[in-house]
């Protein structure tokens, strides 16, 4: 493996160090969902104001993200994931010593803080170290670990439950947090002085200023992760859902999650597959009709049994997990020398529709699946909307025009 010298760190462990960064999000989210429903009951609290600690953190790590990706272009990488990370595993170690619902919010606000700068730092790292199609390799495999950290962390979460409790999903994740730690006090600083932002962070912020007053840009991408809305309110009410209302255990709603990952992942490369010489533009209505595919099989069989449940939302997966990274490709490329804002902003955008969808997921639904159906619904709809509005004044992203091959093509 080919790369900068990045200290006392070989190429293996600097690209393990890469993939634990990328992995703090789910590890920090995911392990501990199997636990909700028995965490309402021994904090004498409600699902709604629990899951409080489920948006509270995604808005905050969204912010961070936005702030903390800048920060460590101007001020280099390796202080910033130092001091995030003695932050995370404080704040962490702490959750697990929560004694009440509204002290456990206000932490996991602050564990969020570390948790995006992970994030952002583990992109950052392979930006600074690798070049060419080795690049390419590992911001792949960066991707990669966000369709697996979902999936494995609540099947090591619901282990972890099972043995010694609820309390133990935040123990596990502080060794991990000073792993990291060790690791990366161990490495070089990647990014030299020559290589950062001049001007400072009001510069970088400007830049994202300016992406945000283009309105093809913020259309686009909010299209392009709308369908994070029902998939993070999937993620805050999942457990209820299987736990409560299908009567299923721990164990198996952990790995429901995980197939439920698993074929949305499947179909998205057998789309990828198949669309391969189809023109960028015309993959919008087909992602439209999916969503809607998704939105009535829920609303009228969602929750009648599990398997109706789980096979309606696998098609909402498969839409926003192929609808994502695509979106971030055309952008992209029609903005190449904006790339690294144009990453912020969509994560930005992306974990904000997220936390959006935890929030009105846990509204007084008649049910929790028909509340899904109601948000894949929502999704479809703006995401229609949005795509009229494109269409008819906005739609100047050069890259839509073109296959993921680069040929050129036509407008429909």
């Amino acid at each position: 493996m080919e790369g900068k010298n990045v200290g006392r760190l070989g190429p293996g462990a600097f690209l393990a160090l890469i993939v634990v960064l990328a992995a703090f999000p789910p590890m920090s989210t995911d392990m501990y969902l199997p636990a909700l429903p028995v965490m309402v009951d021994e904090l004498g609290t409600t699902e709604a104001v629990m899951n409080m600690t489920l948006y509270g953190f995604m808005f905050s790590m969204a912010v961070s993200i936005l702030i903390l990706g800048p920060v460590s272009d101007k001020f280099g990488r390796k202080k910033v994931l130092v001091c995030a990370l003695a932050e995370y595993c404080i704040t962490t170690l702490l959750c697990s010593a929560a004694q009440s619902v509204g002290v456990l919010i206000a932490l996991r606000v602050l564990q969020a803080v570390g948790s995006g700068a992970a994030m952002t730092v583990s992109t950052a790292y392979v930006k600074d170290v690798y070049s060419g199609a080795l690049r390419v390799r590992m911001l792949n495999v960066v991707a990669v670990i966000g369709v697996l950290g979902p999936l494995l962390a609540p099947i090591v979460g619901a282990g972890l439950i099972s043995v010694w409790g609820w309390r133990s999903t935040f123990v596990a994740p502080v060794f991990v947090g000073i792993a990291a730690f060790i690791m990366v006090l161990m490495t070089d600083e990647t990014l030299p002085p020559s290589e950062r932002v001049e001007g400072g962070v009001r510069q970088m912020l400007r830049g994202m200023k300016e992406l945000c007053g283009n309105r093809a840009f913020v259309v686009f991408t909010v299209m392009t992760t709308i369908f994070n809305l029902p998939f993070m309110g999937y993620l805050s009410v999942s457990s209820y859902i299987y736990e409560d209302m299908f009567g299923m255990s721990e164990a198996a709603y952990s790995l429901l999650l995980g197939f439920t990952l698993i074929m949305g992942t499947v179909f998205m490369t057998v789309i990828n597959k198949l669309t391969g010489s189809v023109v960028n533009r015309r993959m919008l209505k087909f992602y439209l009709a999916l969503g809607t595919v998704s939105a009535v099989a829920m609303l009228l069989v969602g929750n009648r049994e599990w398997y109706f449940f789980l096979v309606a939302f696998i098609i909402c997966v498969t839409v926003g997990t192929a609808i994502r990274p695509w979106g971030m490709g055309i952008l992209m490329a029609s903005h190449p020398g904006d790339s690294g804002a144009v990453s912020s902003l969509m994560n930005f955008i992306f974990f904000m529709i997220g936390c959006t969808g935890m929030v009105l997921s846990t509204l007084p639904w008649p049910d929790y699946a028909i509340g899904i159906g109601v948000l894949i619904a929502a999704a479809d709809i703006a995401y229609a909307v949005l795509w009229m509005a494109f269409r008819k004044r906005l739609g100047d992203l050069a890259a839509l025009d073109s296959t993921p091959s680069g040929r050129n093509a036509g407008r429909e």
